[in-house]
């Protein structure tokens, strides 16, 4: 199929309403409360969204012509040529919360649609995308008890808080020789945190509110790298590896201070650099057989350590990611041309996060299954992923037992090319 020129700039502005509509959803959606989301900007997402969401988010030497992987700005090199994609997708997540000090299991639920995808082949040599995606998300309600200053009094306070921030991308990957690319992943990140502590007195008829709206902002930038080896007519081996400086996230916020009757106290308004991104690598390698089955594997790091954060009870520790994944692809032929029908996947990951509580590491590990197919009749592309992890310590306070079910939908058609097609 060819796109006429007027088809060509409806299916632009279809994309740029779509990508508006998808940037706003996403920051009303969050409902699933996590008490660890409170340090910080919250909870870095570790997913893609993707093609990959059913191989664990394992994909930084994953690539694929038929699908935007954003794992490593370099895979972008190899789309298939003159390909006009449009990615979307949303997760329900479900969550139960356990723990010694409380009286019963709690649950969480969400459903979000989480990333909106626009990309083509420019030319023989550069593939880009533009699109928006989470990248952490705070939101949590709990009670507790604060320390008074110079007594031996405790008050009970109510922490509310919600928001997050999001990645708006411009990614492009780049063929420098027949086996390699390199890439590049400009994004804007920016978004609000919303922060509420209810304190209330020791005769518990009056209560301290502090309400604070962070908005924070800035550039970032990831590099890519992929390499491929033609091993022989059975085997390809594809390495991968990704870097990101250290950048400060600016930021303004208010902060209201107001007592039980609605009269304020404090009202200030400031600017600085609210929090800093570590460096972070990553690695990793693909094996894949016959074009059909692929073996996968990821190492991320973040060097969290070196920023010195700490406060009462936590500190930012070095971060560690290990994933693996193998996937299984059916390829047909349908009126000369091949194409998948359907490919199946499984992943399994460990995680050790950034958050050391009590001095105890939090650690996130689990197992994703997934699985996509393609229609030879049209233009779209269905795939499902499943996630369960289990996220916690041994000594814990509180342990969240999640699962996740990801819809990834890739509708694709040509750019306009006056009838003809180049390789």
């Amino acid at each position: 199929m060819y796109l006429s020129t007027s088809n060509f700039f409806k299916k632009i502005i279809f994309s740029g309403a779509v990508f508006l509509f998808f940037s706003d959803v996403k920051v009303d959606a969050q409902n699933v409360s996590s008490p660890y989301s409170i340090i910080g900007i919250g909870d870095i997402e570790s997913s893609y969204f993707n093609r990959t969401s059913g191989l664990a988010n394992t994909g930084i030497a994953y690539r694929n012509s038929q699908y935007l992987i954003l794992n490593n700005p370099a895979a972008l090199s190899v789309l298939q040529p003159q390909l006009f994609m449009i990615e979307a997708a949303s997760r329900a997540k479900f969550v139960t919360f356990s723990g010694k000090n409380l009286s019963t299991n709690l649950t969480g639920k969400d459903f979000s649609i989480e990333r909106l995808s626009v990309g083509t082949k420019i030319n023989k040599w550069w593939g880009s995308a533009v699109g928006v995606m989470p990248y952490s998300t705070s939101n949590y309600s709990f009670s507790g008890t604060k320390d008074l200053l110079g007594t031996d009094f405790t008050l009970p306070v109510e922490y509310d808080g919600s928001g997050g921030i999001n990645r708006y991308y411009f990614t492009n990957g780049f063929k420098i020789t027949k086996n390699l690319s390199i890439g590049v992943n400009t994004s804007f990140l920016g978004g609000s945190l919303k922060q509420q502590d209810s304190l209330v007195s020791p005769d518990l008829t009056t209560t301290l509110n502090t309400s604070k709206n962070i908005y924070i902002r800035n550039w970032y930038l990831e590099y890519g790298l992929q390499y491929h080896i033609p091993v022989s007519k059975k085997w390809d081996i594809n390495i991968g590896a990704t870097y990101a400086a250290k950048k400060a996230l600016k930021a303004e916020y208010s902060a209201l201070v107001t007592d039980g009757l609605g009269d304020t106290l404090s009202n200030k308004v400031t600017k600085n650099t609210y929090s800093t991104l570590p460096t972070s690598t990553g690695i990793g390698i693909a094996i894949t057989k016959n074009k059909k089955i692929t073996f996968l594997a990821d190492y991320k790091f973040q060097n969290w350590a070196s920023l010195n954060i700490r406060g009462l009870n936590y500190s930012l520790e070095n971060s560690s990611r290990l994933s693996a994944g193998i996937e299984y692809s059916k390829q047909m032929q349908y009126k000369n041309l091949s194409f998948e029908a359907f490919n199946v996947q499984a992943g399994i990951f460990y995680n050790k996060s950034y958050l050391k509580i009590y001095n105890e590491q939090l650690t996130d590990a689990g197992f994703t299954l997934g699985g996509g197919i393609n229609s030879k009749r049209s233009s779209m592309s269905y795939h499902f992923a499943f996630e369960y992890g289990i996220r916690g310590s041994q000594y814990s306070i509180i342990k969240e037992n999640y699962s996740s079910f990801t819809i990834g939908l890739s509708y694709k058609d040509f750019w306009y090319t006056k009838g003809k097609k180049y390789d």
